[in-house]
Order: structure tokens, then C-alpha cells, then sequence
């Protein structure tokens, strides 16, 4: 459920249950890339990251309710994250009307893919694959089985903001001192001065103090790499299975494609049928396997649409292949199998861009955040990775002796029927398959 649920703690009070998106913010001035990411995925309220958390979280509330003068909203997944700092916790509430919200955190951080709505037997199964993702992990993972307190935290760091529009940003006293173009212009101009000479003022006050760019650096490249879920050659097995599930008729519809493409936790599959003779629709949905939607396409097309659960395993920085390696030992690997596909692309690697993690650093009786430059010197242990894209068409069959490194995140995979009368080949068959994917070396 994709929905939030909204419960009343008061006449003033609302708490969000489920319906956020979270994402991880790194760098400079996290609340305003709060905002930018909350006007991106069009949403009406978010929860801004911060010094205390990089997780930022995005929801679009009900109108009728979000247009309530004086009414606050407070993130559920917030309060458990501020309520259960320094480790890995699990919680799974039941909400009732068979919904059971799930949350997860990971050093003050959401875990990605929680704070969602499920029924118990889904939420039971995203429990158990959000611990193996911890299972090599110094972290162990804590449950949470009782009730928390809510209305102990809720505070700025838990309350949902609301989006607020160019326009809205601008204070009222100063429309009404300054107004017009020329005006708007040169508070920009004096802003920009401003900015410039404060961050003059931070890298001075950085380069007074000590600060071990190496340790700062690991740190922030260790949180991107936990963001990353990766699919792998077992990944692939399961991707290949799934989409095989697509019949060749469905009630005197014939296939014509299928393709899946990565979801989080999942694969979102979908196939397409013309109709034969004597189909209709209702002998395609009586031919449907059993959890599959339908959907139509005019009068002689039609979608079956099912889920995949997926096989993701969340990245190791450490345990990332050296580009080294990778030339050498898969790139000789992937030329063995060319002439089993009727194509392939692998385009040269990219390195990571990451923005200067920040750092807090004394000026007088305050504390200002300064950013870390990469370190210039010694950066073994701390490489960035790099992003290979692999883009490669051929026979379905052809998939089974594709060789993958771990470290491979599939994108999407797609199979067109391409005809009874192809004359099979080793580069061509009946089912030819493109599939699209991200290498990371180092």
C-alpha cells in the first residue's frame, strides 16, 4: 500500500504512517536538497534531512486534509529513527484492518524499502530481507516488538514541512521593501556575495582545525554503497525465471513481448498479447495465472502485468573488483560468449560523483558545517567506484551463459517473439532478449 495512513493524536496533531519516500542525502546544505527532492517527486510535505539524519522523506498528503489551518503532521518513521538511535531496528506495528506498518532504521537513518503498509504475511517476508541484508554486518539487528512512545518526539526533526513554491519562499516584509525585478535581482547579487564569503570563511576554519579527510570520506562512500541493492549472476537467474512465467497463449491471445524492469524489492513484469481467433477478453482473464492484472490495448491488444520478487544484496565497498581485474579476467570472459549475442555495448567506466561529505568545526562559541575535500594523496581504501553500462541483445538462451560479476545492477530485461518463420541461428532464435544493466569496478 503505497498510501499513507493518517491517524489523529489530537485536534492539532496528525501522524503519517507508511506512504513516504525515503532517499539518502549527502553534502552541503541538506535541507535545501530536501526540498529540491521533495519538489521532484511532487510532493505536498517532507521530512528534511539534517545533521542528526541523512534521510530524507517525501509523501503527498490528501488535500482535503493538508489545506487544515494550523494542523501539523509528524512521520511515524521519524519518530522510530529519533526514538532508536545507533544500530539496526525493526518495528512492525499492526494497524488494524489486516495493515501492518513496518520501519526500519539504520544509525538514524530509514532503511530503504520500509516505511510501508502490508499485510502481515508481506510484512513478515520484508523483515526477514531486510536482515539478511545486516546478517554480515557488525550491526545485529534489534526487533522491536513493543509500542513506542510517539508524542515524545515530536518535534522539528520529525515534523512534515510543507513544499512551499518559489513565491511562497519569499518573506512578505521584504516583497513589500524591496518589490520589482531590480530589487529581486540585487538581493540575489548580495546573497551570492554572501554565500561565497562564508564559504571562504569555512574552508579557513577548516584548514585550522584537523580533520581526517580519509576517515570522512570512507564514512560517506560507505553510506552511498549501502544505498545500492545489486542483482548479480544469482539476481539474473531469478529475473530469468520470472520472466519466463509468461505463457505463449492466454486463452487465444498470442505473446508478442515481455520485459521487466527493477522496482524496489522486486521486478515489475508485463507481457503483450494479440488477440487470435475467436479471443476475446474475458477468455484472457480466465487464462490468467493466478495473481496476474490485465489490462487492454484497443480491441486486439492486451497486457498481463505480475511481480517478481528479487534477489539484491546490498553492496560491500571493500569487496568491489578492481577495474584491473575486471579488464583482464571478465572482459575475457564476456569476449568468449560474443558470438552467442547478436550484440553487445560496454561503455567505458565512469567515475562515482559524490558531493564533499561536511564536517562540523568550532568558530568561536558556535559550530559551523565545512566541507571535506577529496584527499589529494593517499587514497587507497577510499576509491571511488566507477559505472560500467552493459546494453546486449541476442537469443533468450543466451542469457544462461552470460557471465556477471557480483557487482552488477540490472536495470531491466525485455523478450520479443520474433516470428514462427526465423530461421534459428547462433546469434538469432525465436525469442530475442535485450537486457540493460550497471557494472561498478573500482
Amino acid at each position: 500500500m503505497n498510501e499513507p495512513l493518517i491517524f489523529e493524536a489530537n485536534p492539532d496533531t496528525s501522524i503519517v504512517f507508511g506512504g513516504l519516500t525515503w532517499q539518502t542525502l549527502l553534502g552541503a546544505n541538506l535541507a535545501a536538497q530536501s526540498m529540491k527532492a521533495a519538489v521532484a517527486n511532487k510532493a505536498t510535505h517532507f521530512v528534511a534531512a539534517g545533521e542528526h539524519s541523512a534521510s530524507c522523506g517525501t509523501v503527498r498528503i490528501p488535500s482535503e486534509l493538508a489545506k487544515i489551518r494550523g494542523r501539523s503532521f509528524y512521520s511515524a518513521a521519524a519518530i522510530f529513527a529519533q526514538a532508536h538511535q545507533g544500530g539496526v531496528f525493526l518495528t512492525a506495528q499492526d494497524l488494524g484492518e489486516e495493515l501492518v506498518w513496518v520501519a526500519g532504521v539504520h544509525d538514524g537513518n530509514i532503511i530503504q524499502g520500509t516505511d510501508v503498509l502490508l499485510s502481515k504475511e508481506d510484512a513478515r517476508a520484508l523483515i526477514e530481507e531486510v536482515e539478511s541484508r545486516f546478517k554480515d554486518s557488525s550491526s545485529a539487528v534489534n526487533i522491536v516488538k513493543s509500542e513506542f512512545d510517539l508524542e515524545t518526539h515530536l518535534n522539528i526533526r520529525t515534523k512534515l514541512a510543507p513544499v512551499k513554491n518559489a513565491f511562497q519562499k519569499i518573506p512578505r516584509p521584504l516583497l513589500m521593501l524591496l518589490g520589482g525585478l531590480v530589487g529581486l535581482i540585487a538581493i540575489d547579487t548580495a546573497w551570492d556575495q554572501y554565500k561565497k564569503a562564508e564559504t571562504r570563511k569555512a574552508l579557513e576554519l577548516e584548514a585550522q582545525q584537523p580533520v581526517d579527510a580519509r576517515n570522512e570520506w570512507a564514512n560517506a562512500l560507505d553510506v552511498w554503497a549501502g544505498s545500492i541493492l545489486l542483482d548479480g549472476p544469482q539476481g539474473l537467474t531469478v529475473l530469468i525465471q520470472g520472466l519466463g512465467r509468461a505463457p505463449m497463449d492466454i486463452g487465444g491471445w498470442d505473446l508478442v513481448k515481455a520485459g521487466c524492469t527493477a522496482i524496489p524489492n522486486a521486478w515489475s513484469c508485463s507481457a503483450n498479447y494479440d488477440a487470435g481467433i475467436g479471443a476475446t477478453n474475458l477468455s484472457f482473464v480466465g487464462g490468467l495465472p493466478t495473481g496476474w492484472t490485465a489490462s487492454w490495448n484497443g480491441l486486439t491488444g492486451a497486457v498481463a502485468a505480475w511481480t517478481v520478487p528479487a534477489h539484491r544484496t546490498v553492496m560491500k565497498r571493500v569487496e568491489i573488483q578492481p577495474i584491473e581485474d575486471f579488464s583482464l579476467n571478465y572482459i575475457s570472459a564476456l569476449q568468449r560468449v560474443l558470438p552467442a549475442f547478436r550484440s553487445v555495448e560496454l561503455s567505458p567506466p565512469v567515475q562515482l560523483e559524490l558531493p564533499d561529505p561536511q564536517v562540523s568545526v568550532k568558530n568561536g562559541s558556535r559550530y559551523e558545517m565545512v566541507p571535506v575535500t577529496y584527499p589529494a594523496g593517499n587514497t587507497e581504501g577510499i576509491e571511488k567506484p566507477s559505472i560500467q553500462t552493459i546494453e546486449l541483445v541476442g537469443p533468450a538462451r543466451s542469457l544462461f551463459v552470460l557471465p556477471l560479476i557480483n557487482y552488477t545492477k540490472i536495470l531491466s530485461v525485455s523478450m520479443a517473439v520474433e516470428g514462427v518463420t526465423s530461421v534459428p541461428t547462433l546469434r538469432d532464435s525465436l525469442f530475442t532478449t535485450k537486457l540493460v544493466g550497471e557494472m561498478y569496478v573500482r
